[in-house]
C-alpha cells in the first residue's frame, strides 16, 4: 500500500515538472496587431507597448485588454483570455473618427482650401471632421481658372480627388472689361487734346472748355476702371 502511494506521488511529481518544463509555469503568450501600428497597448492598465506586440508571456488568466490611439484619442476595451501553453491573437482595426482628403491637380502646385488652407496640390490631410465642405482649387499661374466644389467628407473614409485646372479664354470678361476701359482713356485723352488744340490754334469759337473737361474725367474714370478690373 504504502509503494503504491509513493509511486503515485513520484508520478505526480514528474507530471509536474514535465508540465512546468512544457509551459514555463503555466505561461501562454499574447500578440496584438493593429491597422494602423503604433496603437498603445495596455493590460490590466498597465502599458505594455505600442502595436505590434509579438509573443508576449502572460501568466494564464483573464486580462483588461485596452488600445489607446494616441493621435485620435480613441480607446476599445475588451477581455481576453490567456491558457496556458497557448498563444492568444488579437487583431483590431482602429476605425478614424476623422475623414481624408487627398488633392490631386493639373497643373500641380495649386492651393487647395477647405474652410482654411491645406497646401499646395498634392496635399493629403488625415484629420478632416466629418461633414460637407465647399473646397476651392486656385493656382498661382493667372492662366489657369480656379475650381469650386461641394464634398462630402464620411467618417473614417478618404475622399480623392483629381482636378484639371481650365485654361482661361484669352478674351474673357475681364480682359474685355479692360479693353474697354483702355479705349476709353484713349478717346479721352485725344478729345482732350482734340478740344485743347482747336483753342490753342484757332478762334476760340472753335475749342470748347467743356469738351476738354468731359475728355479729362472720362479718360481719368476709364483708367481708374481699368485698374480696378485688372486688381480683381
Amino acid at each position: 500500500m504504502r509503494l503504491q502511494k509513493c509511486f503515485a506521488l513520484a508520478s505526480a511529481a514528474v507530471f509536474i515538472v514535465l508540465r512546468t518544463a512544457a509551459f514555463g509555469d503555466a505561461d501562454g503568450s499574447l500578440t496584438v496587431k493593429t491597422d494602423p501600428d503604433g496603437i498603445e497597448v495596455w493590460l490590466d492598465d498597465k502599458y505594455i507597448g505600442d502595436s505590434p506586440i509579438l509573443d508576449k508571456k502572460l501568466k494564464a488568466g483573464r486580462y483588461s485588454l485596452k488600445l489607446v490611439d494616441p493621435v485620435q484619442h480613441t480607446s476599445t476595451v475588451e477581455d481576453v483570455f490567456i491558457q496556458a501553453g497557448e498563444l492568444t491573437m488579437v487583431e483590431k482595426t482602429i476605425k478614424s473618427r476623422y475623414g481624408s482628403l487627398k488633392v490631386n491637380s493639373d497643373p500641380e502646385g495649386a492651393d487647395v482650401y477647405v474652410l482654411t488652407s491645406l497646401g499646395k496640390t498634392p496635399v493629403t490631410n488625415d484629420f478632416i471632421i466629418p461633414g460637407k465642405y465647399r473646397l476651392e482649387i486656385k493656382h498661382e499661374n493667372k492662366s489657369y481658372d480656379k475650381v469650386v466644389d461641394d464634398i462630402v467628407v464620411p467618417k473614417g473614409e478618404t475622399v480623392l480627388l483629381n482636378k484639371t485646372l481650365p485654361k482661361k479664354n484669352a478674351l474673357d470678361n475681364k480682359a474685355l472689361l479692360r479693353l474697354a476701359f483702355g479705349a476709353g482713356a484713349i478717346g479721352g485723352l485725344v478729345l482732350t487734346m482734340v478740344e485743347s488744340l482747336d483753342q490753342n490754334f484757332k478762334s476760340p469759337s472753335n475749342g470748347s472748355r467743356n469738351g476738354q473737361i468731359i475728355g479729362v474725367v472720362a479718360g481719368s474714370l476709364c483708367v481708374i476702371g481699368f485698374e480696378i478690373v485688372a486688381f480683381f
